[in-house]
């Protein structure tokens, strides 16, 4: 279980890096693909607003001399040389009337004019437009005479209007006004963004592909670190607990001769002493940590045995700790409760949990230790009514050296490791921890263990 959480990190880890990796590729991605689209864009626009612009100019001449004619010819329809994508040609005069029409689809003329209508611009303008396209129409009319060859495909063209003011004199005497269909060019663009998308979607697909090659290399060192991490600490605890051993037993002689020493050297020496203590619970600490990231729960030996017994002698280890502070310990555990799993380390988790509520719990308080079964599962849960926890520390207690107060820890021999070992010898269980606690009221951590491991 410790191993699978350990890989399940290493996992965490990669597919972070691999969606960061892919995130940054795709970013560059999208801001080339939309500065490509954005080119386009303007540059095909442009294009066809300079040819409109210019065919616009070549006629504002012709036209001067058109408009000086009589308003009666002026009616007479006006057949222009256009352009096959050219809509309509349509020239008013001042008192908005019109003197030249074209249109290549003059079944729709009012659709056009409704264009232009109340579009009296004092210079050069140009604007964009669509229009339905009523086919059903176009049938019914089709025998007639009423619209040209040409007939749109689309259910709606995009027509691109300039509207240009025709001075003599510097007096404006009329406006030219043409439409261009530019429902090709909108196509054109339409399906290059499709493509542009496609590609996102391609690239995106080979960016992740090469972001996870890239982040599988790049935890190779880490790999290769955190092995070296736990090797260290594994040897090193090791190696840290013969001389220890040797330094705790030549302590405990000196103090046999603590009567011929004066108050000083035998204050000294019985500081030594706990200081030596407490180095030896952390190097067993660290040794079974090194050990939890090491060993494979596959090899380890589990066995059926009763917790209640357990329960009892840890209750029994722990009542001249409690006499000292007058903390009352309770006990209240079912008969006959077994469990699957190694006996050893769930008596170290007992401990660990039972050490943690009578330590910072103040004088005359209480701790409880509960046992019990529902259905398969086994329950545990310690309770005590000393310092609590905060609940923004909640999160983090399980976490390797984590202390809520420094000061406090250090003062009751603390060193951040026991509810880590507590969380692992659990998941090695493949159970569940949790903590309910409240400031000034008391902690209760709650162990949840399954039918097996």
């Amino acid at each position: 279980m410790r191993r699978r959480k350990k890989s399940d990190l290493f996992i965490k880890t990669q597919h972070t890096l691999t969606i960061k990796y892919s995130l940054l590729i795709l970013l560059f991605l999208f801001l080339f693909i939309i500065l490509l689209y954005a080119i386009a864009y303007f540059w095909f626009t442009a294009a066809e607003k300079n040819e409109l612009r210019e065919m616009a100019l070549n006629e504002v001449e012709s036209v001067k001399q058109l408009l000086d004619k009589p308003n009666d010819r002026m009616r007479e329809p006006q057949f222009l040389t256009v352009n096959s994508n050219q809509l309509f040609y349509y020239v008013f005069n001042t008192k908005g009337e019109l003197v030249i029409q074209n249109e290549q689809l003059s079944l729709f003329k009012s659709d056009f004019l409704n264009l232009v209508d109340d579009w009296t611009p004092e210079r050069e303008q140009i604007q964009t437009e669509d229009i339905k396209i009523n086919h059903d129409a176009i049938s019914k009319h089709k025998k007639g005479d009423q619209f040209s060859t040409y007939v749109p495909k689309n259910e709606k063209i995009k027509v691109m209007m300039i509207a240009e003011p025709i001075y003599e004199r510097n007096q404006i005497i009329g406006y030219l006004y043409l439409g261009r269909d530019i429902t090709d060019l909108a196509e054109l663009l339409q399906g290059l963004f499709i493509i542009l998308l496609v590609l996102i979607v391609l690239f995106s697909c080979i960016a992740y592909y090469f972001s996870f090659v890239m982040s599988k290399r790049a935890m190779v060192p880490i790999r290769h670190a955190f092995k070296r991490q736990q090797d260290f600490v594994a040897d090193a605890s090791h190696e840290l607990r013969t001389p220890l051993s040797v330094m705790l037993s030549s302590i405990e002689i000196l103090e046999m001769e603590k009567d011929q020493l004066s108050h000083m050297p035998a204050r000294m020496v019985d500081n030594v002493k706990e200081e030596v203590k407490r180095m030896t619970g952390l190097v067993g600490d660290l040794l079974t940590l090194a050990r939890s990231d090491t060993d494979d729960p596959k090899q380890m030996s589990f066995e059926r045995f009763d917790l209640q017994s357990v329960a009892e002698k840890a209750i029994l280890s722990f009542e001249p700790h409690a006499l000292e502070k007058n903390i009352q310990l309770n006990l209240d555990v079912q008969s006959s409760i077994t469990v699957f799993g190694q006996k050893e380390r769930l008596t170290q988790l007992l401990y660990i949990l039972l050490d943690n509520a009578i330590k910072y719990s103040p004088e005359n308080g209480s701790v409880k230790l509960h046992v019990w079964k529902e259905k398969d599962n086994v329950f545990i849960s310690v309770s005590d009514t000393g310092i609590g926890i905060d609940q923004k520390d909640l999160p983090y207690i399980f976490e390797r050296f984590y202390r809520v107060d420094r000061a406090r820890t250090r003062q009751n021999g603390g060193h951040g490791l026991g509810l880590s070992i507590a969380k692992w010898i659990v998941d090695l269980h493949g159970g569940q921890i949790n903590v309910e606690s409240k400031l000034n009221k008391g902690t209760t951590f709650i162990v949840k263990l399954p039918p097996k491991g």
